[in-house]
């Protein structure tokens, strides 16, 4: 029990300044641990769509490849397989039908790790197929453009597309003389970084592989 008021006063006056600051430490280490918890998981989402890139990439060059073209690729040839990454497949539907279990995508969408759009696709008469990534941040963007191809991953890109306005080919391929404006690959950051310049998730590239 206080015996003088100032002292009292004093003693409220520093517990009412001890309760602030912790809650203030609080709240910055709360942020903080926000913070670095976001920056994580970005980080792990910038590694994931490159690795769904490649599966998906992968999977339908193993599954055309006995075709020699890729003029009837389908969705739902993958899911019928069971290929691709799960992580941005339809679920699959399954039907018996005489005695035949008959398998296909049940819806024709696709989604990557930034929950953007993926489509895929015949080109050049069969001879080539596409894979389009809608809805990508321009960090993203750029870091897929500018992507090293090993022979692993297969090295086998023939042209990429940014934002439909932006061309990228080999330098001694016929479409890079066809295109005006055409840039070579591999693409460079500053240049990839211009074409990715949209804000926002409204970034697109199409890579075309053959």
């Amino acid at each position: 029990m206080c015996m003088l008021k100032t002292r009292c006063s004093d003693e409220r006056g520093r517990t009412f300044v001890e309760v602030l600051s912790y809650i203030m430490i609080m709240i910055s280490i709360t942020a903080g641990m926000g913070a670095a918890v976001s920056r994580g998981y970005y980080k792990y989402e910038a590694s994931e769509v490159q690795q769904q890139l490649v599966d998906l990439k992968k999977a339908i060059a193993m599954r055309y490849a006995a075709d020699g073209n890729y003029a009837l690729i389908s969705l739902d040839d993958l899911c019928a397989d069971n290929a691709g990454p799960h992580s941005m497949m339809p679920k699959r539907k399954c039907e018996t039908t005489d005695g035949k279990e008959v398998c296909k995508c049940a819806s024709q969408k696709m989604h990557h790790i930034f929950d953007g759009s993926a489509e895929i696709g015949s080109a050049s008469d069969g001879l080539m197929f596409y894979i389009t990534f809608s809805g990508l941040p321009t960090d993203i963007c750029v870091q897929l453009a500018t992507k090293a191809w090993d022979l692993q991953e297969g090295s086998d890109l023939d042209h990429m597309v940014i934002n439909t306005n932006k061309t990228w080919s080999w330098k001694y391929s016929p479409l890079f003389e066809e295109v005006s404006g055409a840039y070579e690959l591999p693409a460079k950051i500053q240049d990839a970084a211009v074409a990715c310049g949209k804000d926002g998730y409204t970034n697109k590239i199409t890579w075309y592989f053959n």
